[in-house]
């Protein structure tokens, strides 16, 4: 589970970090679409790393 989870953050990540960089390199401030896009997920990367953070350790009782 752990595993899936990270690799769904890293393809969140990796999605916010392009749109960023894509607006970054535009000289025109970006559109209101584009910035929604940025916060949602930036909510869902917030979400995904608290279940990584809530799940079970290893070795914990």
């Amino acid at each position: 589970m752990q595993e899936d989870l990270e690799r769904l953050l890293s393809s969140l990540t990796d999605a916010q970090t392009q749109l960023i960089a894509t607006c970054a390199k535009s000289k025109a401030f970006p559109d209101n679409n584009t910035l929604q896009k940025i916060a949602t997920l930036e909510l869902n990367i917030a979400a995904v790393e608290t279940a990584i953070a809530n799940l079970p350790r290893k070795g914990a009782n």
